[in-house]
């Protein structure tokens, strides 16, 4: 009966022990999670920062020219 109560005290603390390495290894991981989703955004905002904006004037262009060559393969048929 001794031996079994050992094994299952043993048990338990290694548990613990597993429990506790475990928590430790996800809170490293955040922190390094948290370090990357950072410099990213830095690098993102640099980069777009850094970028030339532009210009939206031939997407304007687009959807006019599309109705019309619509219009006129309808109305030549």
């Amino acid at each position: 009966m001794s031996s079994v109560e050992s094994l299952v005290s043993m048990h338990r603390k290694d548990m613990v022990l597993l429990r506790t390495e475990a928590k430790q290894a996800r809170k490293q991981r955040h922190g390094s999670e948290r370090e990357l989703d950072q410099a990213f955004k830095e690098l993102r905002s640099k980069l777009s920062s850094e970028m030339p904006v532009a210009s939206s004037f031939p997407m304007k262009l687009c959807a006019p020219i599309a109705l019309m060559v619509t219009l006129v393969g309808v109305f030549s048929i």
